[in-house]
């Protein structure tokens, strides 16, 4: 009898052995299991937003405008709309808050662009290079913006941000593998934060480094300051932030043209088109601002008619920024 009784315990130990490790094991895998799940369901929301931001910028770009969707059918329509619409000699719309300082002082407008791209001949001998650029992305309008510059086989720059969906990732890698320039822009895009001392302007700068090489395996070289070179944000010195470039060998760029849509406003892509391709003739080089941006539909309206423009000045040729460029800045 009480060998029946110990094994009866002994039995009900080794089951609630059992039941103690099976719970332990189901403790263990469920955040792991949980984890995987919330990363699947994350990555399907991440691509449902994107769709549905697209969809809205899409709605948002027919309610101001009859020309509709940037369909690759309608796209030399579009162009051809806009410089049927746009008087000779008319003046550029300026965006103050894109100039820097000198420039709103000195009362220079947009008509400091930079350079564009035509054929014909050796384009490093081209009188006026033009180089389009594009701030913020990736966004909602990148595929749009990079079918565009294929279709009329134009290479631009793309100062991004960091952003770490499935879309934003593939974003990275189309604009490489394209043959257009990826620079930074910085990682976060928060002012206050990036120039508020040296040891954040380099944690930022890492992160962007990082993910950009991680997307493309390409080190990136090239660097757009938020707000540019003399933004009036930083409360220190730009030079600081210009050593920390210069010792790792990064380049950075502003603009001497603004397409004007930083602007609060929507401009129409009538004065986009305007601002982006006043004075290109008279310039040697011309670097024209221009965003990535969801709340931007208007600019990515206007792109290909800014390229026809461009092409039909001559002796202009259309580029991207490498390390042949010469930098446009607006501090030394």
């Amino acid at each position: 009898m009480e060998e029946r009784k110990k094994q009866a315990g002994t039995g009900r130990v080794a089951r609630l052995k059992k039941l103690i490790i099976g719970a332990l094991v189901v403790l263990l895998i469920l955040p792991n299991i949980t984890g995987i799940y919330l990363i699947i369901k994350q990555a399907s929301i991440e691509r449902r937003v994107d769709y549905l931001a697209k969809e809205v910028a899409d709605m948002k770009l027919q309610g101001i405008s009859h020309l509709g969707r940037l369909d690759g059918g309608d796209r030399l329509a579009i162009a051809e709309a806009l410089l049927d619409d746009v008087p000779d000699g008319a003046a550029p719309e300026t965006a103050v808050a894109d100039l820097p300082d000198s420039e709103k002082e000195s009362g220079l407008l947009s008509d400091d662009v930079v350079w564009t791209f035509s054929g014909g001949g050796d384009v490093s001998e081209a009188p006026h290079k033009v180089y389009l650029t594009f701030d913020d992305g990736p966004s909602a309008y990148t595929d749009d913006i990079l079918d565009i510059l294929d279709s009329y086989g134009v290479k631009a720059t793309f100062f991004v941000v960091g952003k770490e969906s499935e879309s934003d990732l593939e974003a990275y890698k189309r604009i490489v593998e394209e043959g257009h320039t990826l620079g930074m822009h910085s990682y976060s895009h928060v002012y206050s934060r990036i120039y508020s001392s040296e040891e954040n302007f380099t944690e930022d700068l890492d992160n962007i480094t990082t993910l950009l090489e991680s997307a493309t395996g390409r080190e990136p070289q090239f660097y757009r300051f938020p707000g540019g070179s003399s933004n009036s944000v930083s409360s220190l010195d730009m030079h600081r932030f210009i050593n920390i470039l210069d010792d790792r060998g990064i380049s950075y760029f502003d603009w001497n043209v603004s397409s004007g849509d930083a602007s609060g406003e929507l401009l129409s892509a009538e004065q986009i088109l305007l601002n982006a391709t006043s004075g290109i003739e008279n310039r040697e080089v011309s670097v024209i601002l221009m965003h990535d941006s969801l709340d931007k539909p208007t600019t990515v309206m206007a792109l290909p008619a800014i390229i026809e423009k461009i092409q039909k000045i001559e002796g202009t040729a259309i580029l991207p920024i490498t390390s042949d460029t010469e930098p446009v800045r607006h501090v030394e």
